[in-house]
């Protein structure tokens, strides 16, 4: 498969369908996770989601999208939105409200995350993430109806 913009692009704004409900978050070692798995409208695409976030530091969280191509092994991140999560001298973003986009020479690389980062305001809590989030990748509304009961990502959608 050839990473290039075209198709980062595509995997990110392809309108998508939860196939696997995303449950209530569970606790694991000190932190809530809520994990589903999606799929692009068109069923070229497989996807998995994830959102996480620290019992202790909610402000500590992390949404993310990964992509499983069906023509290799592996997977590839393609998108994580991340709360602040500790003071780096080499990673001066930890610091921040940030976003992670993967990139066509991090594939080149043999890099199967995201290594774009952009610093952000467009979140400041998970619940506000997972919002951005869900409109960012194109969730269907009536997914984030029928699985986010609740939390008005509907609306959100809707004023972006």
């Amino acid at each position: 498969m050839k990473f290039d913009e075209q198709l980062i692009l595509k995997l990110l704004t392809s309108p998508k369908e939860i196939v696997e409900a995303p449950g209530k978050p569970r606790l694991d070692r000190g932190h809530y996770r809520l994990g589903f798995e999606l799929q692009s409208a068109d069923k070229e695409f497989y996807f998995t989601a994830f959102g996480r976030y620290n019992a202790m530091f909610p402000e500590n969280f992390s949404v993310g999208l990964v992509f499983f191509p069906k023509d290799e092994k592996g997977s590839y991140e393609i998108l994580r939105c991340n709360g602040p999560h500790g003071e780096h001298m080499m990673f001066p973003h930890h610091n921040y409200f940030h976003i992670h986009k993967i990139t066509p020479a991090a594939v080149n690389d043999l890099l199967r995350e995201d290594c774009f980062i952009e610093i952000t305001e467009k979140y400041a809590t998970f619940e506000e993430a997972l919002r951005f989030f869900v409109g960012y990748i194109q969730l269907k509304p009536d997914d984030i109806q029928k699985h986010f009961p609740g939390r008005d990502l509907q609306m959100d959608l809707f004023n972006r």
